[in-house]
């Protein structure tokens, strides 16, 4: 070790004067010569000489100077490195994911509004698609929250939140519609026909159809026949989350008395 600092304290002296025997030192000399004209009482701005326009051995020796005296405390050098080398900038870690405190409100948006789309965070935050889909790709990477596909949309759910396949199913089910006002309407009208939906909701029987059959095939509706009609209710299970989860769910237990058109302006207010 002490014949590698003796080593460092030679090469240090050295590169120093070598430095200062370069042209343009304190020791250069000067050449006086005569004024010519005189002085134009003009003011000239001063031009920037930067490293890079200096001669190569210019640089290389300045580059020594700065970096050689750090070889003799190289603890000292590693610690300037570990402030300056982030340059800022931190891992976001499962822990710290939240001290962020836009990501933390935008948590708490998913955890009041479980099953909710990007679309609809999108409204709840006032954030562009991009800054959302940032922050969202973060909460989903550190665990926070998981992302469900279903019926071509994406729900979002708080990890603390412990749902089963079909309570998320659900959830996304009430977060758009028709699908929100139907299971309303089957919630207070169990035993209900095609033509009752479509009549008391003002939707299509070919609209009805097609919905009670993907919420049939997801579990969350049931359907029978009682002679030429067939009769639709919630399944067990869908009926059992709703009577426990009602107060929570943007959804009451008494079908609106207006019909779907009426209703579709309320679909933002209701979640």
């Amino acid at each position: 070790m002490v014949r590698w600092s003796r080593i460092f304290s030679i090469l240090f002296v050295a590169v120093t004067f070598a430095g200062i025997s370069l042209p343009g030192t304190a020791t250069a000399g000067y050449a006086v010569e005569p004024a010519l004209e005189g002085y134009p009482g003009e003011l000239y701005d001063f031009e920037k000489s930067t490293l890079q326009e200096k001669p190569l051995l210019v640089m290389f020796f300045h580059c020594l100077l700065v970096i050689l005296p750090a070889c003799f405390f190289p603890g000292e050098l590693l610690y300037i490195l570990s402030i300056f080398l982030p340059f800022g900038f931190r891992r976001v870690t499962k822990r710290t994911i939240l001290d962020d405190d836009f990501r933390l409100n935008l948590y708490r948006k998913i955890a009041a509004n479980p099953g909710a789309g990007a679309v609809e965070l999108g409204e709840m935050t006032g954030v562009s698609r991009g800054r959302l889909r940032y922050h969202l790709n973060m909460l989903i990477r550190e665990g926070k929250v998981a992302a469900v596909d279903y019926r071509n949309r994406t729900g979002h759910f708080a990890r603390n939140q412990r749902h089963t396949d079909l309570e998320q199913r659900i959830l996304i089910s009430l977060r758009e519609e028709p699908s929100r006002t139907i299971l309303r309407y089957l919630l207070g009208s169990p035993e209900t026909t095609r033509n009752d939906v479509a009549e008391r909701l003002g939707l299509t029987g070919s609209t009805v159809s097609q919905h009670m059959q993907e919420l049939k095939t997801e579990g969350i509706v049931t359907v029978g026949r009682d002679g030429r009609f067939v009769r639709y209710r919630l399944s067990e299970d869908a009926e059992e989350f709703f009577n426990q989860c009602l107060d929570d769910l943007p959804i009451s237990r008494h079908p609106s008395t207006g019909n779907y058109r009426a209703t579709r302006g309320h679909e933002d207010s209701s979640g």
